[in-house]
């Protein structure tokens, strides 16, 4: 029979650290995690994560993610009807769902050739949106929990209260800038817009580059901090996305609030061109890779990027994919691929759209903005690690008890023991 000091200490370690585990998750301050964790490889804690690892080995070398190329477009018909649903350069894959831009979910059900017939599923309701931006408070921890396994945690110093944050030097001058940063890379370098450079790839740094430019000046305009990387990950090939990662990595070191992978789309043009007040622009689209632990994390960023988009600036995201692949995102819950319009369009209207983009992220990420939701999902399964755990101790406990009456006489001295440290009699 096991040992009542014993079996005490066990259940209170597994709630201690379970409790752990939910303070790293976060919940509703989840506003407030960064966008990802350090991507170095942990320890092998079992079958389950080597597994998983290489799963995501297989999808960074998968040459159906070679990228944007106009030779190679899908087109997504509604099988009940036969209408074009969008199109997309993107591997289309069994099981993949689009949110349209009336928020209407479709499911690819199957593939005949470069048709992707899909199915209605349901009308999407998006996060609801305070009319009016605030700034937001001071958040607690902001590590994340991978594949079972604690990673190197850390915080983002942006998280701590505004006279924290002043004593240690506010992240720029004069202490009054918050540190809350955006991280944006390409891993498609080359991807150009035809009426702007008079083709679709550049060999080296392509007109995408310029769209990430003007992403950053607007943000840098409402003083958010930006970490832009133009490192090449060339050629454009399957490889390009395992190449990225090694400056996703260096870009964790940042630890910024969200990280934008910018590309470009390869269809029609007339699929992206759009007038919001009263201006000519490209239409964005958010892509999120439905292979990877983070899943649905991203897909609530991604809405939660429409919600305030279709608030403010109607007519702006295309809509959103969530595709087969990784994309990279399985290192944190704001990884985000966004498509500034075709290679038939001009960089000048993606400059434009990120403008807008600028204005948007910001207040999706927590940086400045309504509720965050992002961590809702990752706050449902911390609850669950504590049924789990409970109920696996108190099973364990009930064995070795040997008897109903043994067990309860147990619990009763546990928590006479749990009194005792809260100081109560």
């Amino acid at each position: 029979m096991i040992n009542p000091g014993v079996g005490f200490r066990i259940l209170l370690t597994t709630l201690t650290i379970t409790l752990l585990g939910l303070s790293f998750l976060g919940g509703p301050a989840a506003a407030q995690t960064p966008a990802a964790q350090s991507v170095e490889p942990a320890a092998d804690n079992g079958s389950g994560v080597q597994e998983w690892a290489e799963d995501l080995e297989d999808l960074l070398r998968d040459e159906d993610h070679e990228g944007h190329r106009s030779d190679r477009i899908y087109t997504l018909v509604d099988e009940a009807d036969g209408r074009t649903v969008t199109r997309t350069a993107l591997a289309i894959g069994v099981g993949d769902s689009y949110i349209d831009e009336d928020n209407r979910l479709y499911e690819v059900v199957r593939i005949d050739g470069s048709t992707a017939y899909v199915k209605f599923v349901e009308q999407v309701s998006l996060p609801e949106i305070s009319a009016q931006p605030s700034r937001r408070s001071g958040g607690g921890m902001a590590s994340w929990l991978r594949a079972g396994a604690f990673r190197r945690p850390w915080l983002a110093q942006g998280n701590a209260p505004a006279g924290d944050r002043a004593r240690d030097g506010g992240g720029g001058a004069g202490g009054g800038r918050s540190r809350d940063s955006v991280a944006i890379y390409h891993s498609h370098n080359a991807e150009s817009y035809v009426p702007t450079s008079g083709r679709e790839f550049e060999e080296g740094r392509g007109d995408v580059h310029g769209v990430g430019a003007a992403l950053k000046e607007a943000l840098e305009e409402q003083g958010v901090e930006v970490h832009w990387s133009q490192r090449l990950h060339l050629p454009h090939d399957g490889g390009a996305y395992r190449r990225s990662r090694a400056t996703v990595r260096e870009l964790l070191q940042k630890q910024p609030v969200t990280m934008l992978d910018v590309h470009r789309d390869a269809i029609p043009a007339e699929e992206y061109i759009t007038t919001v007040n009263g201006e000519e622009m490209t239409k964005v689209r958010l892509v999120v890779g439905r292979q990877n632990q983070n899943r649905e994390a991203n897909l609530e960023y991604a809405k939660r990027i429409k919600a305030i988009a279709d608030q403010e600036f109607p007519g702006l995201i295309k809509g959103i994919f969530n595709a087969r692949g990784n994309y990279n995102q399985d290192v944190g819950p704001r990884m985000m691929l966004l498509e500034f319009g075709t290679h038939e369009t001009s960089l000048e209207h993606a400059r434009r759209a990120a403008r807008l983009m600028a204005q948007v992220i910001p207040r999706a990420a927590g940086i400045e903005g309504g509720r965050d939701t992002v961590g809702a999902s990752g706050w449902r399964t911390a609850l669950w690690l504590l049924v789990l755990a409970v109920v696996g101790v108190l099973a364990y406990v009930r064995i070795n008890a040997g008897s109903w009456e043994a067990f309860f006489q147990r619990l009763q001295e546990w928590g006479a023991r749990l009194r005792g440290l809260m100081g109560q009699k």
